[in-house]
C-alpha cells in the first residue's frame, strides 16, 4: 500500500488550516497502520471512521468559517466539495468499511 504522509506542497500558508490538514492524513495513516491487528481491525475501523468523519466536518465548519471572514471567492465551490465528501463520500465509507 502507498504510504500516506503529508508533503508541505499540500500547505496553503493558514497555519490553522494547514494543521487541520496534516491531522486528517495523521488519522488515516494511523487508522492505516493499526489495520495490521486483525484481531480488533473492525473496531477500529468503525471507530477510526468516527472519529475522522466528527474531525473532517469540524474542520471543514472551521474552514468555511474562515473563508467567509475573508471573503474567499472559492467559498461555494469548496463548501460544496465538503458537502459531497461528508454526505456522499463519508457515507459510503462507512457502509463499506470492513465486516
Amino acid at each position: 500500500m502507498t504510504e500516506i504522509k503529508w508533503n508541505d506542497r499540500f500547505n496553503i500558508g493558514v497555519s490553522s488550516i494547514d494543521k487541520a490538514h496534516q491531522r486528517l492524513f495523521s488519522i488515516v495513516r494511523k487508522m492505516v497502520d493499526l489495520n495490521d491487528d486483525e484481531k480488533d481491525r473492525q473496531w477500529i475501523c468503525t471507530e477510526g471512521i468516527k472519529y475522522f468523519k466528527s474531525y473532517a466536518l469540524k474542520h471543514f465548519a472551521d474552514e468555511e468559517a474562515y473563508m467567509k471572514s475573508i471573503h474567499y471567492e472559492g467559498y461555494e465551490d469548496n463548501k460544496h466539495i465538503h458537502y459531497e465528501y461528508s454526505d456522499n463520500k463519508m457515507t459510503a465509507i462507512e457502509k463499506d468499511k470492513v465486516d
